[in-house]
């Protein structure tokens, strides 16, 4: 059995006003490298008052030009997101830059 590449990061979070407000990492391996790819995510966010955990699908990584929007599910937390629900989407605003919007349920 072969291992798929992957990859590793962390990222800073800010809010709107540029403020940081916390930090983001995880993993994410490729699935699929025809079509513009795939990749399977586990990502976590660590905000103010605990975590929340954040895993799903990602396509199109490996097509030319900024990497495309995607939505993942909401998975679980701690603290204040002890049992938390919902989806975090993400848009490519500039180069190396994406905005995050957590939508809570």
């Amino acid at each position: 059995m072969s291992r798929s590449p992957g990859t590793v990061f962390r990222s800073t979070l800010f809010d709107q006003d540029g403020k940081q407000v916390g930090e983001t990492g995880g993993t994410c391996d490729t699935t699929r490298v025809d079509n513009g790819g795939a990749e399977v995510c586990v990502v976590t966010y660590a905000l103010p008052g605990g975590q929340l955990s954040v895993q799903g699908m990602v396509f199109g990584m490996l097509d030319p030009g900024p990497p495309p929007s995607f939505d993942n599910g909401i998975t679980g937390g701690t603290g204040v997101y002890d049992r938390a629900r919902g989806s975090v989407h993400a848009d490519t605003i500039a180069p190396g830059t994406r905005r995050f919007t957590i939508d809570l349920e």
